[in-house]
């Protein structure tokens, strides 16, 4: 991970800088948290803790029976006297055992080349049917309307965005998130985009003319604008008399599609649950899938079946089943890639029907989920291998249009 924009700030100064943030935009956030469901009893993660008052005001919303675990590179800024827990240290390499019924970020992501991979760990960290809020901004949707040196504001937004770009970073990320939401696996509820217009001396204005001061050196660097421009900018950003657009907020809410598990292995209790396709991921429901897997994979083990899934998950594999009268009767293990020879894809490595609940159409109808979620995910083509001597699954793959397109070569090392 990349050091933070603002770490070089002076102690004192960030502090100023996160309470400014916080005084402009915690009331949006609380409206934003509340439609998500907040309430008495939830478990809930903050990421980019800040200064803390966000999470703070989260445990009073959550309530004895709940939890707030706020968690931040640096939780030198959240002061002494709370009452929810704290835990410094980069999100990817924390060992979080917890899980989570909401969790929340702000201007976070667009800060990390590695946005990806942590909201594909906030996916595993969210119970099944979990919320996650995320806000975070585009730098490039700012525009000046009105200033005393007009041009010289206009390249500080420049500025602004060549900054981010050089260190690797998208400062149009909040319009972006989405993609990578989608990606992880969520459910995308609601999206909202809102820009700060507003004159100078407004709470948005003064957070930008002290990111400027902080980041004047980080400005410069870019070439794009002066130490004069920067002064202009500062300026107009206290003149009331200004008028801009600083940037824009995109808040995104998404939900972890609810996993469903027909049976503990451990206890051997079955839990009845809706019917339907839905990812598995959690260790426990994997599993269960162990016996209907091995009717593919007859060399699996049931000791390294569960870890070697996981290990999978982590390099991108999805693990999807169908449950019919609560029995896991189809699993599909797959894949998105992209190649030189398919571009954007999607690889089938596991397709497995159970052999009591065959000739049922459950095959076809995972074929058609699959299809549907391959389009969503901006994939143009499905991939899959079949053994030669499996006749029956060669028939099926036929009848659902697929075509052989190549010889598959192999040998052992």
């Amino acid at each position: 991970m990349q050091e933070y924009t603002f770490a070089s700030n002076e102690q004192a100064s960030e502090y100023k800088r996160l309470c400014l943030v916080q005084d402009s935009f915690d009331e949006k956030s609380k409206k934003h948290l509340l439609k998500a469901g907040l309430k008495s009893g939830m478990a809930c993660l903050e990421v980019g803790l800040g200064a803390g008052s966000l999470a703070s005001w989260m445990k009073d919303e959550v309530g004895r029976e709940g939890s707030v675990l706020g968690v931040d590179l640096t939780i030198a800024y959240a002061g002494k006297e709370i009452e929810y827990e704290l835990l410094e240290g980069n999100i990817l390499e924390l060992d979080i055992t917890k899980r989570f019924d909401l969790i929340h970020l702000r201007y976070t992501l667009v800060h990390n080349t590695k946005s990806k991979a942590i909201i594909q760990k906030l996916y595993t960290l969210l119970k099944p049917g979990g919320k996650l809020v995320l806000e975070e901004p585009d730098f490039t949707l700012a525009k000046w309307m009105d200033a005393k040196d007009l041009q010289a504001c206009k390249r500080v937004n420049s500025a602004i965005c060549k900054m981010f770009e050089g260190k690797g970073l998208r400062p149009y990320y909040g319009s972006t998130a989405q993609l990578e939401l989608i990606d992880a696996g969520f459910t995308i509820e609601e999206s909202k985009s809102y820009l700060h217009l507003c004159s100078g001396d407004e709470a948005v204005a003064k957070v930008m003319a002290y990111s400027a001061e902080a980041l004047s050196d980080a400005y410069l660097a870019t070439g794009v604008c002066s130490h004069d421009d920067i002064e202009a900018y500062i300026q107009a950003c206290k003149d009331p008399d200004s008028l801009g657009v600083y940037y824009a907020t995109v808040a995104h809410l998404a939900v972890k599609d609810a996993v469903l598990v027909t049976e503990e292995v451990k206890t051997n209790t079955r839990i009845e649950r809706e019917e339907g396709i839905f990812r598995i991921e959690e260790e426990a429901e994997i599993s269960t899938c162990f016996s209907l897997m091995r009717q593919l994979r007859p060399h699996l083990e049931v000791e390294d079946f569960t870890q070697q899934v996981l290990a999978q998950i982590k390099e991108g594999y999805t693990l999807f089943g169908m449950i019919k009268e609560s029995q896991t009767v189809v699993l599909c293990g797959c894949r998105i890639s992209t190649n030189l020879a398919w571009g954007r894809h999607l690889y089938i490595d596991d397709l497995v029907s159970s052999e009591s609940e065959r000739s049922l159409g459950y095959g076809r109808e995972m074929m058609a989920y699959l299809i549907r979620f391959a389009k969503e995910k901006g994939c143009g083509q499905i991939h899959l291998d079949s053994s030669v001597q499996r006749f029956q699954a060669h028939k099926f793959y036929l009848r659902e249009d697929f075509k052989i397109a190549s010889h598959h070569f192999s040998q052992k090392l």
